[in-house]
């Protein structure tokens, strides 16, 4: 069965349910809101993923650790939850999840939640979703500025990278 995602307005204001494909299409009129869960440490380092081959969208690329699309009738931290424990094999407490701003993508129709997690865990520890994730690294600031900007790494607009640099910093 298709994965079904709520929909809003320009302004965040709910508009009902549509299916992930809808979502997707090339200029469906409404907008999801997936979550971004930027990982980082206390030593000051950055998770990152990289993208299992059989995506569609950016194969093989790295990515931000976590990401994905809020359930129709899903709360946003429970998304949180459920990416990163799908992606990354880890449980987070809800509480751990700090929300920073909301990022709109018009091209993509999207309202991309933007959260930060900190956490020291162990990439060991972890059971990576082999269809979303290739690979998990920690990569201390300069290196993954370096990624980040590099053909590597999927491609964001200048605002967005600007932002997840002071982010991570």
């Amino acid at each position: 069965m298709e994965e079904m995602l709520d929909v809003f307005d320009i302004n965040g204001n709910y508009l009902g349910v549509k299916s992930r494909s809808f979502c997707h299409s090339e200029n469906p009129g409404v907008y999801h809101k997936p979550v971004w869960i930027w990982i980082i440490n206390s030593h000051g380092q950055v998770l990152v993923q990289k993208r299992a081959m059989s995506k569609k969208q950016w194969p093989g690329l790295w990515d931000m650790p976590a990401a994905g699309h809020v359930d129709a009738g899903e709360d946003l931290l429970t998304a949180c939850q459920r990416e990163t424990e799908e992606e990354l094999g880890i449980h987070f407490d809800k509480n751990q999840f700090e929300f920073v701003k909301e990022w709109y993508m018009p091209d993509e129709w999207e309202l991309g939640q933007i959260y930060l997690l900190k956490t020291d865990a162990k990439i060991e520890d972890m059971t990576l979703q082999e269809e979303e994730v290739e690979e998990v690294k920690w990569l201390d600031y300069d290196d993954f500025k370096e990624l980040f900007y590099s053909s590597e790494f999927c491609k964001y607009d200048e605002d967005y990278r600007q932002f997840v640099l002071q982010l991570v910093r």
